[in-house]
């Protein structure tokens, strides 16, 4: 970086530290694999988080399974450097692009085109662009961390054959128990490292929000370590959006994926990207997949069979799969609920600045706290206290916001160009920056502050047009049962964001994805693998 640039570069170099689906494949030589080499009880499609939960608990019940996963593996070691930092990304950062994709400022960086962790999917169709995670552990080892429970409020509206208690005294801890989350500890969320955390909290407070401390899936210790320099630092060198480099982020390849290895049932194969699948005379389904090389290229195309089949690769990837799939008549009998009641989580960010006292210079990266304010009278919402570390004092604050928007998109695959394309309007999002505004207009007539139109997401003061969080096309007791067994095929299952009806229940999704895997994977276990 150079040493003397602009603060208006400088802040868009640095948006990379606030804060997935085609594959283009060249024209080189392809390799056929027979079917036969490539033969498995279960397969399981994706590392994400109902991958993940998925192939622990078929390995545990004996099972023999093949994960098949688009992107790499990056191990992590304490002092490793396998993950690009944010503020000096290379191609180690995105997926098969040549330039970083950061959301909330045009400026972005010029990187080599290779396999990396997070993917932008746009669409020609839609307002909407997606994030997602493209590496063994999915969305786990891009995401933020925050893990909070679904809100009670809104739980039964959603999900109203799974008792809520039954979430939080079950299946919530069962997920505890492998990926330990919790909330921050008080003597790290004193440090100045959370200055901006502690000035969110005290003003949303006296604008008479809530306050909500997350469960945050990380190693606190760890942070500790790099807060006093027993460790490498990490959180709190803007290390999060492209993996971790000390391992202070739980993610699933450090425990899910490991305990499924560990049990000897498990085979990995990433860099397998599967085109679609066909259903057999005798129940069981032949996967063509086409494997990459770290540039994208096809290096060949191979087919898997199994008796049992866990698509299981994100919202893009799930849809791509199944919609080819039931176009090129392999998957025919699905039905035409697959697709559609797709939702961004209400997801929309704002940046508000002037705000009247020190957010801190030095953040660390995590974010550990969030405001509720469900008694907005546009929506409810959930807004997350988003860090902005990039070294200088700004007095900002950056925002993610949950909001309980009902308008849905859907997903139709388009044979002209190969993929399933979303479909999702401008004018959908209306209601979430009515809500928003409302939100910010609430914190700044109560604490001073305004809402930036200047630096971010284009000068439009909401960033609307993208989210982190797109659940739905293939949603419980719509496109399936209640455990995720798609409907019209036997053996056949979708434990992913897939699964939910466009909205969380004013949280972030992933514990919930995990918390319906592990109830359902209970079930299927015991009645489908006798």
């Amino acid at each position: 970086m150079k040493k003397n640039i602009s603060r208006r570069k400088f802040i868009g170099i640095s948006a990379a530290a606030g804060v997935a689906a085609t594959l283009p494949l060249s024209g080189c030589k392809k390799t056929e694999v027979t079917s036969s080499d490539y033969d498995a009880q279960a397969i399981v499609v994706g590392s994400g988080f109902g991958g993940a939960v998925a192939a622990l608990r078929l390995c545990e019940g004996g099972v023999k399974t093949i994960m098949l996963e688009m992107g790499k593996q990056y191990t992590v070691s304490p002092n490793s450097n396998v993950f690009a930092n944010m503020l000096s990304p290379d191609g180690r950062a995105c997926w098969l692009k040549t330039k970083t994709i950061a959301p909330v400022v045009s400026f972005q960086f010029d990187i080599p085109k290779y396999v990396g962790v997070l993917d932008r999917v746009d669409f020609p169709s839609t307002y909407m662009r997606i994030y997602r995670g493209t590496c063994l552990g999915g969305g786990s080892v891009v995401y933020g961390a925050m893990l909070p429970y679904a809100r009670p409020e809104f739980w039964d509206e959603y999900f109203p054959f799974v008792p809520y208690s039954e979430m939080t005294n079950k299946w919530y801890p069962k997920v505890k128990s492998v990926l330990n989350f919790s909330t921050v500890p008080q003597d790290i969320l004193d440090n100045e490292v959370y200055r901006f955390a502690r000035v969110g909290l005290k003003q949303c407070e006296k604008a008479g929000m809530q306050k909500v401390m997350l469960n945050v899936g990380v190693n606190f210790d760890t942070i500790e370590g790099e807060i006093n320099g027993t460790k490498k630092k990490s959180a709190l060198n803007t290390e999060l959006l492209y993996g971790a480099n000390n391992g202070y982020k739980n993610s699933l390849d450090r425990n899910y994926i490991p305990a499924a290895s560990a049990t000897g049932n498990l085979t990995i194969k990433t860099l397998h990207k599967v085109d679609y699948v066909r259903h057999l005379p005798n129940d069981g389904y032949e996967l063509t997949v086409h494997e990459i090389n770290e540039q994208g290229d096809t290096i060949a195309i191979k087919k898997f069979t199994c008796k049992h089949l866990f698509v299981n690769a994100g919202v893009v990837g799930t849809m791509q799969i199944l919609l080819k799939s039931k176009y090129m008549g392999g998957l025919a009998n699905l039905n035409d609920e697959v697709g559609k009641h797709w939702g961004n989580n209400g997801n929309i960010m704002a940046m508000r600045t002037n705000i009247t006292e020190d957010t801190g210079a030095k953040q660390c990266i995590v974010p550990v706290s969030a405001y509720g304010n469900l008694d907005n009278p546009i929506a409810p919402l959930l807004a997350e206290q988003t860090p902005f570390p990039i070294g200088m004092e700004l007095k900002q604050l950056l925002t993610l916001v949950i909001t309980k928007n009902p308008e849905r998109g859907y997903f139709k695959f388009n044979p002209t160009t190969d993929k399933a394309e979303l479909f999702f309007d401008k004018s959908q999002m209306e209601l979430s920056r009515q809500a928003m505004q409302h939100f910010i207009d609430q914190l700044n007539a109560a604490n001073g502050g305004t809402l930036d139109r200047t630096w971010y997401f284009g000068g439009k003061g909401f960033g609307d047009d993208f989210t982190y969080h797109p659940l739905g096309g293939a949603v419980l007791e719509k496109a399936s049962d209640q455990y995720g067994r798609l409907k019209g095929y036997k053996n056949l299952y979708c434990l992913d964001g897939s699964m939910m009806p466009g909205f969380s229940s004013c949280a972030n999704p992933a514990l919930t994805i995990a918390g319906l895997a592990e109830r359902a994977m209970e079930v299927i276990i015991r009645e489908d693998f006798n």
